[in-house]
Order: C-alpha cells, then sequence, then structure tokens
C-alpha cells in the first residue's frame, strides 16, 4: 500500500487527478491494475487516501512549532518568528529535499488551484493551524488590520505550495540565480517577502508608507 501511495502522490503530483487513471498507477508501480481494487474502491478513494498520508502530520507539526514558539517567546513575538515557527516545521525524517514530501507539496499547490475535490479534507486538517496562525500574527503586528492578516495568510499559502513543490518560474531564461534554489533559501526569502509586505499594508492603511526611493541607476 506504502508502494501504491507514494506512486500516486507522484502521478497526481505531476499531471493531477484528471490525468491520471488507476492503471497509470499501477503501471508505476508494477503490478497489475486489479491489485489496487484490492486496496482502493476507486480514483478519488486513492486521492483521499494520498493526501491522508501526510496532511495530518504537516499540520500537527506546524500547529506544534507555533505553539512553541509562543511558549518561548511570550511577550516578544515578530512576524518573522511567527513564519519561521510555521514554515520550518520539518517532514518527520528531518529531509526537505525528499522527494515525496516534494510530490506532497506539488499536489497541494495542484488542489489549492482548482477544485479536485480533496479542498474539505485539507481545509479540516489546515483549518486550526491557519486559525492560530493568524492569532499570532495579530498578537506580533497588534496595530496591523485583521483583514490584512487573513490576505496575507492566504498569499502566503498559495506561494509555499508553489515553493515546497519546487517550482521555478523567475529567472529560467535569465542569468541571474533565481532559477537554482534550494528550499531553505527559498523558505527565507517567503518570510522576507510575506512579512514586509504585511508591514506595507498595514502603513499604506494608514497614509504612512515611506516614498521608494529610486534606483541610483
Amino acid at each position: 500500500m506504502d508502494r501504491i501511495l507514494d506512486a500516486a502522490e507522484e502521478l497526481f503530483s505531476q499531471r493531477g487527478i484528471d490525468q491520471v487513471m488507476l492503471k497509470d498507477v499501477a503501471e508505476h508501480v508494477g503490478v497489475h491494475s486489479s491489485l489496487l481494487r484490492y486496496y482502493v474502491r476507486d480514483k478519488q478513494d486513492l486521492f483521499h487516501a494520498v493526501l491522508d498520508q501526510r496532511t495530518p502530520l504537516t499540520s500537527e507539526r506546524r500547529l506544534a512549532a507555533l505553539n512553541r514558539y509562543e511558549q518561548e517567546h511570550a511577550g516578544d513575538l515578530t512576524i518573522e518568528g511567527v513564519l519561521h515557527a510555521y514554515l520550518d516545521a520539518e517532514p518527520a525524517n528531518g529531509r526537505l529535499d525528499d522527494r515525496g514530501w516534494r510530490h506532497f507539496g506539488a499536489l497541494g499547490a495542484r488542489v489549492t488551484a482548482a477544485r479536485t475535490g480533496g479542498e474539505a479534507l485539507l481545509d479540516a486538517y489546515f483549518e486550526p493551524v491557519m486559525v492560530r496562525l493568524i492569532c499570532l500574527l495579530r498578537k506580533a503586528q497588534p496595530s496591523c488590520r485583521t483583514e490584512d492578516i487573513l490576505w496575507s495568510c492566504h498569499f502566503l499559502s498559495g506561494a509555499l505550495a508553489i515553493t515546497l513543490a519546487g517550482v521555478r518560474r523567475s529567472g529560467a531564461k535569465t542569468n541571474n540565480n533565481c532559477f537554482n534554489y534550494d528550499l531553505p533559501d527559498a523558505k527565507n526569502r517567503l518570510i522576507a517577502v510575506a512579512a514586509a509586505g504585511l508591514r506595507d499594508a498595514h502603513l499604506s492603511r494608514n497614509g504612512a508608507r515611506a516614498t521608494p526611493r529610486r534606483s541610483a541607476g
């Protein structure tokens, strides 16, 4: 069953659920398609089993990391600290470059991008984590409006899914270094952008955003 789930996760992450058949998964595993019927009822059942394989663990680790951060930094929360606690929760094996987790990240990006039937399952697992994240961001930046925090978390979730999937877009056709990034570096950049955006939204609301400086060039 583990081999079936890993194969399905990889194929779903690469093609999307609509473009994968049970026979494709069977071929990827190297078994007859009739064997899959012994383990799963249909493709939707397999899809939910795939999501259920890593989603609870991811949710539990992020929630524990946020709670631990609040306990260790009570009264001194920062936006960057909260986001690091949320994003730095590592997989059980400690390998951020593990192929399975990269496939899970790519699959998450697909699920959040289209109505695939997995949203309810992800929401059920991740809603407590997002509520906790929003609560801590409020404490870290109490002057920021709830609306701005909600939008920031919305954008953060989408960017995180793409980042975990290892999708490289910026710099693909240029000579800069954006194309070849490692995951820890990408997370640090994501945190910097999200934190700056949240602070900028607060300043803009209050008419205090600084005037951008002109480039020396």
